[in-house]
Order: structure tokens, then C-alpha cells, then sequence
């Protein structure tokens, strides 16, 4: 009998734990919106320009996409499509809740990375060549691949703003309400989800804390989007990070291998 009680207490401290860990999400009023704008343009070797529209479209529970894009195989698609009044009401709520730090950002995309694709690697021509194995260096490199390691990988890699040239992204969102002012997100990154996103009227600089890092912002706005617009994958980009941080930690290993065994000819410089 005791064991039951026992059994009994821990049921209900379990179910009340899973309870808690349930938020309840508050409906989003969008009755007041009149339109979203979305506008990307990337400058570079390749010239982008998109431009979105989401507007009420008269019947219940749905809203209305338009606008126009070109898929990477060069053909203009122009599209008029409905879309759910729960995503654009999920862009909403996410748009509206507060900003997410630096730290808590990196941390999601750090869980959303395949792990598998990270830990496999091409083989390189290294000129001249490094003084360890192809093995040696690939078991290095994994040691970056660790949660507090990987963090720090992908800390340096998001750097603080520009870090290629050729490739200059700009997402503006414009959501245009009755009776309220007109609410805007914007973001110049080249990085994946291109996080962060800033508040207000586009500037050259803004303080690092006014910035968000929040990845579902990234995904509720992608949900809008038609999946083979540039500014769709824009704002995944997690495939293209994966590769440059596995680039990143083998670069990181010959620089340790290196100042280990150094080549007889010291003064070259290792190649990346």
C-alpha cells in the first residue's frame, strides 16, 4: 500500500511537471493588419530582388501571398497564393515577443545542426603538406565539435557583421497596421537564418543589444514564403553553416598540428 502512495505522488508530480512545461499561447488579434511587406535583395556576383505581400484575404482563416521572385534556374515565377491565418498569426506573435540574446540564439542553432554532417569530411590538397595525417587532423577537428567548443565555433563564425565579400543580403519587413504604427524588422546578415535581426528603420550600425536572436522569428517569417524563393533559403542557410564550420574546425586542427610538429620549412604559411 505504501508503495502505491508512493507510486501515486511521483505520478502526479510527473504529470504536473509536464503541465508546467506547457505554455499556453495567447491568441493573436489580427484583425487591425492590413498588410505584411516583405522586400529582399542580395547584392554581389548575383543580383536579387524579391518583394512579398500578405494581405487579409476576405475569407475566413486565410490570408493572401503575392508578389514576384526567380528561382535559381532563372525562371520569374510570379505568385498569388492563400496562406493560413495561424502562420501569419505565429510570425506575429513571434515578431512581438522579446529579444532574444546573442548566447540563447547560437545555442539553437548549434542543437539544429546535423551532427553526422559535421563530423564528415572531403579530402583536401594541402600545399605544402601538413606534417600529420588526413586521420590525425580529422580527429582533431572533431575535438571542436563538442557543445562548448562548437559554440565558440559558431560565435567566430557569426563574427559581428560582414565577413565575405560578394554577398550582401537585406531582408526589410513592414507589418502595416489600422490605427498603430507600422512595425519593422530588418537584417543585413549573411548568416544562416540571417540572424540577428534588428527593430526600426534600417541604420549602418545598431548596439548589439538592441539586436534579436531568435530562430523561430526566422522560421515564422520563412513559413510565409514560397519555398523556392532566394529569401526562403535565405533564411535557413543551416546546410551552408555545417559546411563552413567543418571547413572551420580543420582549418583550426592544422593551425594545432602545426605549432605541435612544425614543418622543416617553418616560415611557410599553413594554407586553408
Amino acid at each position: 500500500m505504501k508503495h502505491l502512495w508512493v507510486y501515486a505522488v511521483a505520478l502526479v508530480a510527473c504529470l504536473s511537471a509536464c503541465c508546467a512545461k506547457e505554455e499556453k499561447v495567447a491568441p493573436v488579434d489580427l484583425s487591425g493588419l492590413q498588410e505584411i511587406r516583405i522586400d529582399f535583395e542580395r547584392g554581389g556576383w548575383v543580383l536579387v530582388e524579391e518583394h512579398f505581400t500578405v494581405k487579409p484575404s476576405g475569407k475566413p482563416g486565410t490570408f493572401l501571398l503575392r508578389g514576384g521572385y526567380e528561382t535559381e534556374r532563372g525562371q520569374q515565377v510570379d505568385v498569388e497564393k492563400p496562406i493560413l491565418s495561424r502562420d501569419v498569426a505565429e510570425f506575429v506573435r513571434q515578431a512581438s515577443l522579446p529579444r532574444w540574446a546573442r548566447h540563447r540564439g547560437l545555442q539553437v542553432v548549434a542543437q539544429d545542426i546535423d551532427k553526422h554532417a559535421l563530423r564528415t569530411f572531403e579530402p583536401i590538397m594541402r600545399v605544402p603538406p601538413s606534417p600529420c595525417t588526413e586521420d590525425e587532423l580529422q580527429q582533431l577537428a572533431k575535438r571542436y565539435f563538442g557543445r562548448t567548443k562548437l559554440l565558440a565555433l559558431i560565435d567566430r563564425h557569426y563574427g559581428r557583421g560582414i565577413s565575405w565579400t560578394d554577398d550582401y543580403p537585406h531582408m526589410l519587413v513592414q507589418m502595416r497596421w489600422q490605427g498603430r504604427p507600422t512595425s519593422v524588422l530588418w537584417s543585413n546578415s549573411q548568416k544562416a537564418r540571417m540572424l540577428p535581426w534588428n527593430l526600426g528603420i534600417p541604420m549602418n550600425s545598431l548596439p548589439q543589444a538592441d539586436q534579436n536572436w531568435s530562430s523561430p522569428l526566422s522560421a515564422s517569417l520563412r513559413a510565409l514564403l514560397p519555398p523556392d524563393s532566394r529569401a526562403y533559403q535565405r533564411l535557413d542557410g543551416v546546410t551552408g553553416l555545417t559546411q563552413r564550420l567543418n571547413r572551420d574546425a580543420l582549418y583550426e586542427a592544422e593551425r594545432q598540428c602545426e605549432a605541435a610538429r612544425p614543418r622543416p620549412d617553418a616560415n611557410s604559411g599553413s594554407s586553408r
